[in-house]
């Protein structure tokens, strides 16, 4: 049997996809599509996205919480066969400091759940890191996992 496949994606990745964002929903639904139909392969990511995604956009901005909305996240989080998460533990909190001591003898600046996503990605050998935050590319070399925006792989229309 073929090892599973993992592809990370960061918080603002499932944040884009609960607030359904016009440029990038196509997108994030067809890899959410093909996932599901691929049985060897899941998105990951930390179990710290279920604290990152407390909320989509309109809750936010009319400061009023919605039980649906929550259902929804919910229900995303608990799609086992699409997504899984990574548990925070000791060994991922010393290669996210290394990532983030790495990073700043660069004179770069990673936020400490940044790094925790990095580490967690690189704890369990992922193909792939999905953000939006452009931010991340340069860690590509320190976590040595390509880091990249989610896409897909558009037919030829010859």
């Amino acid at each position: 049997m073929p090892e599973p496949r993992f592809l990370y994606w960061d918080t603002d990745v499932f944040l884009s996809y609960l607030n359904e964002h016009p440029d990038r929903i196509s997108t994030l639904q067809s890899i959410l599509d093909k996932i599901s139909k691929d049985k060897q392969s899941l998105i990951v990511t930390s179990t710290i996205s279920k604290v990152e995604v407390a909320w989509v956009a309109h809750e936010k901005l009319n400061r009023v919480l919605n039980p649906s909305e929550e259902s929804r996240i919910d229900a995303l989080w608990n799609d086992l066969s699409v997504i899984d998460f990574v548990e925070f533990h000791d060994d991922i909190a010393i290669i996210a400091r290394d990532i983030m001591r790495t990073g700043m003898i660069k004179g770069w600046k990673l936020r400490t759940n940044d790094a925790i996503h990095l580490a967690s990605a690189q704890w369990v050998q992922c193909y792939e890191i999905n953000t939006y935050d452009d931010k991340w590319s340069k860690y590509s070399e320190i976590v040595g996992i390509d880091i990249k925006e989610p896409s897909v792989i558009q037919p030829s229309l010859l």
